[in-house]
């Protein structure tokens, strides 16, 4: 109850700092957020309860990058494909890496691993740090299309990375070469495995409504559903959840054809 709780106050604060952003502009919703969260803890009755982080990550951040990669400009993305990825693959790893092996360095009491984990968390940037930055500077299309395809998927990487290392920590095991290959099949089994659903579901929405058998309540839950079930499903089959809800988010379409009230009412509640 405890967790139920802590949750629905999180919503109650998200709601209330929507609200107050409306007032301060100049300020990123999320500071405002992180401010009201640490804020609210003090207020007498807070319940004292702690997320799992297994559940933290399939409640918040799997649907919030499958949501970011699901709105992305595909035609930005497209044409700077090959840069975005090799900014967020290459320099999310070399980040890591050159973080770790420092700061080893300078306090050995630190394990490389926990170092590592370190430098898989500072390394990525997000999708919050690009809009803010593309408002102050003068950035072109492409420049921005860049940065916005490697907030995305720098955000996968550095998690996948963070995931391993955490674990080399825990387990006081880690073999460079057999984490590189994890790593690997981690992050390539995940974006398969979301390119397949998304074309499965990419079907199974066209089909449904083809039939006229696609209710609003339906259409809804499934749509909720997806990413919920992707990032566990993924997980069970040991490869990224992460990957998989991005990649599924960037290729999955809900239909949105047909007329009627019915489609109608249901296309305008799906995107709402």
């Amino acid at each position: 109850m405890e967790v139920f709780q802590l949750i629905l106050c999180i919503i109650g604060v998200v709601v209330f700092s929507s609200f107050i952003s409306r007032f301060i502009p100049k300020v990123s919703t999320p500071l405002v957020q992180i401010a009201m969260g640490a804020i609210i803890t003090q207020v007498p009755g807070f319940p004292n309860a702690s997320l799992n982080p297994e559940l933290f990550m399939v409640l918040f951040i799997a649907p919030l990058l499958y949501l970011e990669a699901h709105e992305i400009d595909k035609s930005e993305l497209l044409k700077s494909l090959k840069l975005s990825l090799s900014l967020a693959i290459g320099l999310a790893i070399a980040t890591m890496v050159a973080v770790g092996v420092v700061v080893h360095a300078v306090w050995p009491s630190v394990t490389l691993a926990a170092a590592l984990a370190l430098g898989a968390a500072l390394g990525p940037t997000d999708a919050v740090a690009v809009s803010s930055l593309g408002k102050e500077a003068s950035l072109s299309l492409r420049q921005l299309g860049v940065l916005k395809g490697e907030s995305l998927f720098n955000d996968a990487s550095g998690i996948v990375g963070f995931q391993f290392a955490i674990a080399a920590a825990i387990t006081g095991e880690f073999a460079i070469g057999r984490a590189a290959g994890e790593f690997a099949l981690s992050f390539i089994g995940g974006a398969v495995y979301g390119l397949v659903i998304a074309l499965l579901a990419n079907w199974l929405f066209e089909t449904v409504r083809s039939l006229g058998w696609e209710t609003t309540t339906t259409r809804i839950l499934m749509e909720l559903f997806l990413p919920f079930m992707l990032y566990l499903t993924a997980e069970e089959l040991h490869v990224s959840g992460i990957l998989a809800v991005v990649a599924s988010g960037l290729f999955v379409r809900f239909d949105r054809t047909g007329i009627g009230p019915n489609v109608a009412r249901t296309n305008i509640v799906s995107s709402s």
